[in-house]
C-alpha cells in the first residue's frame, strides 16, 4: 500500500467518523430514537464504503500495463 492510498484512507475516515457523530448528536438531540440512530450508521457506513471503492487510488494491474504496450506497439 502506498502513502497515497494510506492518506486517503485515513482522510475518509477521519472524516466519516466526524460526520457520524455530527448526526449522532443531531438525532440524540431532536428525535432521541435507537432505530434511527442504528438507520444513520449503517448508511454512513456503507456511503463511506462505497465512496471509498469509487474513489480510492488504485495501482495499476499488470495486466493493464501488458494491455497498453500492446496498444501502443499496434498503433506505432
Amino acid at each position: 500500500m502506498k502513502k497515497r492510498q494510506l492518506k486517503f484512507i485515513l482522510a475518509l475516515t477521519f472524516l466519516s467518523v466526524i460526520i457520524w457523530i455530527i448526526g449522532e448528536f443531531i438525532i440524540g438531540e431532536l428525535f432521541n430514537s435507537f432505530a434511527l440512530s442504528v438507520i444513520w450508521a449503517v448508511i454512513c457506513l456503507i456511503l463511506c464504503c462505497a465512496y471509498s471503492l469509487w474513489k480510492c487510488p488504485r495501482e495499476p494491474d499488470e495486466d493493464d500495463d501488458e494491455h497498453l504496450k500492446n496498444q501502443q506497439k499496434e498503433d506505432k
